[in-house]
């Protein structure tokens, strides 16, 4: 509104006013999205961009930053935004916001809250990082946790006053941490339903191809119940995903979201000296992998299936004992496998996850005293997966 530019040359922001049309279009959106089958995660706040992009896009072009506001408001880092305690105008303005996009969304059925984006989680880069994030010394940037809590608080109270259905609020990797041994720990220990876990390996670094893939894209590790998980790339594998990593997350009982740094440039991208594992076609796979997985779990009782890993060789499967499993054979190596399966007649089907072919493989009986042997009937090399389901008998 003005009076006044801000630092992009366009009138300041005035924090006591909200633009209807922005909450408009933020609602059509979901809307539109719903009607294709969609989920939405809602990011309520920014983290990375406040603290870890360059200058002049991160503090100093925010809305709360002094140089772009009318109304007083002048936070000077992250410490002043998402660092306990705030300022009790930051934080009531910040409220007031949260529960003007609460009232917006309050009755559509496909959405999911999420507090922010890599927020601060108490720890420091080194001066080699800072400089690749384009800063010339390293700040401090305090811990997010308790306001993070805060804000998921928030949500959840003010859905409740309102009598508005409750939905699913997450909370996502923290960076950095004082220990990335634990950088999950605040997710697990939080009141959130949905967490997005970060790498755990204190020496990885994304995007490095001399170091070892993170347990989290190469052995992701079975769910357990505690937390809905969505395993999003961004926070441990930025740059890559492959239609395997999709499988093992599927059959470990999370939900894959990629990072899909094949569409940043477009389907053409103008710079022809992209590399190619950043292509549009580079993360097809992936991609596709997603939405077998998805007609899958269509297919399914998903409910009903937990993660077992102690009932495949593999390691991977997804079981409902005596009812269905979905294993999943990642090393093409491994000719043969074995399926501990209950007593029962099943009907046998393969997936090729590489050139995406089925194949029924008729029935299979075993008495449930001894692991079942398979073989998959492809003759290409690759991942595959099992499908058993009882049939039921009439009569």
């Amino acid at each position: 509104t003005g009076p006044g530019e801000a630092s992009d040359g366009r009138p300041k922001f005035d924090l006591d006013r909200f633009d209807d049309e922005y909450f408009q279009r933020l609602r059509d959106r979901v809307v539109a999205a719903g009607d294709r089958g969609m989920y939405v995660a809602v990011m309520l706040f920014e983290g990375w961009g406040i603290h870890l992009s360059s200058a002049p896009l991160h503090i100093e072009g925010h809305p709360f930053h002094a140089m772009n506001n009318v109304s007083g408001v002048g936070i000077g880092s992250i410490l002043d935004y998402q660092v306990m305690p705030l300022e009790a105008r930051v934080q009531e303005l910040q409220q007031t916001y949260l529960q003007k996009v609460i009232d917006a969304l309050r009755d559509l059925p496909n959405l999911l809250w999420e507090v922010a984006n890599e927020s601060s989680g108490g720890g420091r880069v080194d001066l080699e990082f800072a400089a690749y994030l384009g800063q010339d010394s390293v700040p401090e940037w305090g811990d997010s946790t308790e306001w993070q809590h805060w804000v998921i608080g928030t949500v959840k109270r003010h859905e409740a006053e309102m009598g508005y259905e409750p939905h699913p609020v997450g909370m996502t990797m923290q960076f950095p941490v004082a220990d990335q041994t634990k950088v999950n720990d605040p997710l697990y220990d939080s009141p959130a339903e949905w967490i997005s876990p970060g790498f755990e390996e204190p020496d990885y670094f994304p995007g490095n191809p001399e170091l070892p893939a993170s347990g989290w894209f190469a052995d992701p590790p079975p769910g357990d119940g505690w937390k809905v998980v969505i395993a999003d790339t961004d926070h441990f594998a930025p740059g890559g995903g492959d239609a395997l990593w999709v499988w093992k997350t599927f059959t470990r009982g999370h939900h894959p979201i990629l990072m899909d740094f094949g569409l940043i440039g477009g389907l053409h991208p103008s710079d022809a000296t992209a590399g190619a594992s950043t292509s549009f076609e580079s993360f097809e796979p992936a991609r596709r992998a997603m939405g077998d997985t998805v007609r899958f779990a269509e297919r399914m009782d998903l409910i009903s299936m937990e993660p077992r890993r102690d009932l495949s060789s593999t390691g991977y499967a997804l079981a409902n004992p005596g009812r269905e499993y979905l294993v999943l054979r990642p090393d093409p190596a491994d000719d043969r496998f074995t399926v501990m399966v209950d007593a029962g007649t099943y009907s046998a089907e393969w997936f090729h996850v590489g050139d995406r072919h089925s194949a029924e493989d008729g029935e299979v009986a075993t008495d449930g005293s001894h692991p079942t042997s398979f073989k998959p009937p492809f003759a290409a090399p690759g991942p595959a997966v099992l499908y058993l389901k009882k049939v039921d008998v009439v009569g």
